[in-house]
């Protein structure tokens, strides 16, 4: 069987309780403990809407191998509470392991499943005198469970509370000696071992996609970041305001999402890279400026974490529904790039890759993420340094590679020359649609920047000619971004002789491409197709992956196919839509069986013609 798909270790934790009881510290320190092994882990995370109680949950896939989803069947399930359990129990699989508070719930006669009872409240309560630390109990047991050294604990442990006081850390380590040395005296059964590895431990590091784009973002030179709190976003602004005075660079959080953008756009008028975060409610207080940094030709990186809608809707939980909105929401036409990060690790290459076209092209970026990915925690490689370098204005725009751990290069804008400068036209048209842009305070490179429709040297003219040319020099640069990405390598995989087609966009790609590798596994050939820049598209590279189909199948997370409209517009295919819309990812089974139905059909299609 494929490598790519058959591991000899694969396996998912859940851990489940009320929201402000730990769960998550719990996860992700556990997490923090698999990813410092040989093994690769993946988290999904899924908060309560209320800032204390709800259901809340975090899921741990490890595997020896590379993981692309959060997988289905939990093979471990820890519940701290009773709505834990029923909310969860129907996903553990027959013969997993229930561990849970003997004390808080209550587990059916006929469940199929090993039993570890711990009293986890109990424990905690002896130990600081109330339930504050039951979390770090189960993190014990965990341990133990999976013979994870109890040094290795206790460094995580000094790790997350050390700068909360000695008491604070003497009172979590005596919990998590606790829950160590009850699963002990119970015996518990053992089957793996997450033993660690020191040397894995200097080649990866386990970030979140918000971190990831943070990162991407200071790597690329972004030194400027407005913001106002919004979940699930907020993470890439908290990171940013942390790592922004280490590297001489300014954040500010403003009163709302209009003044944010307001500030990105005169900070890159100023001559700085500059990003702003925000979800679906901020995108659109945002679109007014969005369409002013189109008008001005600035550039300008806006991170869209997507999250269920519509209005407040389910802030912390997962949709991919804003995209028609990012393509299409402006008065006027505005031109805008939309890129999809794919994976926890591709968000810190696309950053990188947004804040390069933003400023070769002088156009306003989006780059479109989701709370999964979002609060996802991945093991992902450690860049290396030596592989980053600047190319400045030199590299022309469509020669610009693409950000990968091979190779990454850091662009920025193009400057007026001297010749230029004489007789400065901050808006001259030119064939590429890209025009020199100066900074405030260069000598002769002054000009009026205005909302209104101008002329090549910004002065307001109305005249059908003037908006008719400059209308076409904006929008020339998406077509040259689009020749362009038809130069760059192919973003599809699979068979070229295959009848099934998939297309995907965002973070479901890892789903779609484990349900093909499932596929491929029992004589189903699939194509797939995940495009990282979805506006403007490849259009002669995606011909080319249609021919020969019989059936595409789009998949994404919402309920009216907002990707697959925008497939068929640009394509005429008509093709079989998978829509997830319930706040959580789809999975690679789910996929899976949309593309077994599909292949009966053509199977039955095939007889017939026989």
């Amino acid at each position: 069987m494929d490598r790519k798909f058959k591991s000899e270790l694969d396996f998912v934790v859940r851990i489940g309780g009320e929201g402000g009881d730990g769960v998550i510290s719990c996860g992700e320190l556990f997490a923090q403990a698999a990813s410092r092994t040989e093994y690769h882990v993946f988290t999904y995370i899924t908060y309560p809407a209320e800032i204390r109680g709800g259901f809340s949950m975090i899921q741990i896939r490890i595997r020896d191998w590379t993981v692309y989803s959060m997988g289905s069947e939990v093979d471990y399930l820890v519940v701290f509470n009773q709505q834990a359990y029923d909310s969860t129990i129907t996903d553990l699989k027959k013969g997993g392991v229930l561990v849970y508070d003997p004390d808080t719930v209550a587990v059916e006669d006929n469940i199929e499943a090993s039993l570890y009872p711990i009293h986890l409240t109990k424990i905690a309560t002896e130990i600081a005198g109330g339930k504050l630390g039951k979390n770090v109990v189960a993190l014990g047991a965990l341990g133990y469970l999976f013979k994870i050294e109890q040094a290795a604990l206790q460094k995580l442990i000094h790790d997350r509370y050390g700068d909360k006081g000695s008491e604070t850390i003497e009172n979590n380590l005596r919990a998590l000696n606790a829950g160590f040395d009850a699963a002990r005296q119970s015996e518990w059964r053992r089957e793996f071992q997450l033993k660690a590895n020191g040397e894995r431990k200097a080649r990866y590091m386990m970030l979140s996609g918000n971190e990831a784009v943070a990162l991407g973002a200071i790597a690329a030179g972004c030194r400027f970041v407005a913001g106002y709190p919004i979940t699930p976003a907020t993470p890439i602004f908290e990171t940013l305001t942390k790592l922004m005075p280490k590297v001489g660079g300014k954040a500010i959080q403003l009163e709302d999402e209009i003044a944010s953008i307001s500030a990105v756009i005169g900070a890159s008028f100023a001559g700085e890279k500059a990003i702003t975060p925000t979800s679906g409610p901020g995108l659109q207080l945002m679109g007014e400026q969005l369409n002013l940094a189109s008008m001005l030709e600035l550039p300008i990186v806006l991170v869209n974490v997507q999250r269920g809608g519509p209005s407040t809707g389910m802030p912390t939980k997962t949709e991919q529904s804003d995209l028609k909105f990012a393509i299409y929401g402006a008065a006027g036409e505005s031109p805008r790039v939309i890129l999809a990060p794919t994976s926890v690790e591709d968000c810190f290459y696309q950053t990188i890759r947004a804040f390069n076209i933003a400023e070769r092209y002088q156009l306003p970026v989006i780059i479109m993420t989701d709370q999964s990915i979002g609060y996802r925690k991945a093991t992902v490689r450690i860049p290396k340094l030596a592989k980053i370098r600047a190319v400045g204005d030199v590299v022309p725009p469509g020669r610009m590679a693409v950000p990968s751990a091979d190779k990454v290069e850091i662009a920025c804008r193009r400057e007026p020359t001297a010749d230029e400068l004489r007789d400065y036209k901050r808006f001259a048209v030119t064939e590429s649609g890209v025009s020199p842009i100066a900074r405030p305070g260069t000598p002769g490179g002054q000009y009026l920047a205005t909302g209104l429709e101008h002329t090549e040297s910004g002065k307001a003219d109305y005249t059908p000619l003037n908006h008719k040319m400059m209308t076409r020099k904006r929008f020339r640069k998406l077509e040259m971004i689009s020749r362009a990405l038809e130069k760059k390598p192919p973003e599809y995989h699979g068979s070229a002789d295959s009848e099934i087609g998939i297309i995907g966009w965002g973070s479901t790609e890892g789903a779609i491409r484990e349900a093909r590798y499932l596929a491929e596994t029992r004589g189903i050939q699939v194509r797939h197709l995940h495009p990282k820049i979805v506006s403007p598209l490849p259009e002669r590279r995606i011909r080319h992956f249609l021919c020969g189909l019989k059936q595409v199948l789009v998949i994404e997370e919402n309920y009216t196919g907002q990707f697959a409209h925008f497939i068929k517009a640009k394509f005429g295919i008509r093709p079989i839509e998978i829509h997830k819309y319930e706040g959580v990812p789809i999975t690679a089974e789910e996929i899976y069986s949309g593309i077994e139905k599909v292949a009966r059909i053509l199977d039955e299609e095939n007889i017939a013609r026989v």
